[in-house]
């Protein structure tokens, strides 16, 4: 099984990558790639922890290959001063469609994340796809957070579907996963059919999440 440290750590190696500055909450977007990229659209949301929306942005962007660029600052003193916010970033292209996205919640100080555990429960929708390719099982997961609240940090793991052993190894293509309300989002898992004696299940816990 794959710890969290390594999808914290696979998102933030991204090749185009968008991204907030924690200590002056400055938006910024960094290209690894060897490509100039031009048309893209930097969009910021912030939200209350009760899913209103506070503050939203749009800026066109253009980066240089191997650099990085900054787009719009984020004042969020006023907002932090009220309690806890979820700021949502999307980099887009051209055509609309997501080149990478990153979600942050964020207290003016420690005491202030005491408010987590005032979230509403979530109880997220999943539907699951499964195919055999040759030895391997490839599964495809869409994941949908139908609550009014976000839904944070939650956790797909694949278990027997008999005697709710896990199923090892997998191969997630993400995991611990926020989402808003209404977002969906796709996995993907891999495994050897060898690895499961029955049929295979996807269990689902996070923060505020219903299992």
């Amino acid at each position: 099984d794959t710890q969290a440290s390594f999808y914290g750590t696979q998102k933030a190696c991204e090749p185009v990558h968008v991204q907030l500055n924690l200590e002056t909450y400055q938006v910024d977007v960094a290209n690894t790639t060897t490509t100039a990229l031009h048309g893209l659209m930097v969009s910021a949301k912030v939200y209350s922890l009760a899913n209103a929306l506070l503050f939203q942005s749009k800026e066109p962007q253009d980066i240089d290959a191997d650099s990085s660029a900054t787009s719009v600052k984020l004042d969020l003193a006023p907002y932090l001063a009220k309690g806890m916010v979820i700021v949502k970033l999307k980099l887009l292209d051209a055509t609309g469609n997501i080149v990478s996205q990153n979600l942050y919640w964020l207290g003016a100080k420690s005491s202030s994340y005491r408010e987590l555990n005032t979230l509403a429960p979530t109880l997220l929708k999943a539907t699951v796809n499964s195919s055999n390719d040759g030895n391997m099982v490839k599964v495809k997961i869409q994941l949908t957070n139908p609550a009014t609240v976000v839904s944070l940090a939650n956790k797909l793991t694949l278990i027997d579907a008999k005697d709710k052993s896990r199923i090892l190894p997998a191969y997630f293509s993400d995991n611990y996963i926020s989402l808003l309300p209404g977002e969906t989002r796709s996995v993907e898992v891999e495994y050897p059919a060898s690895a499961a004696k029955e049929a295979a299940e996807i269990a689902i816990r996070g923060w505020n999440a219903t299992p």
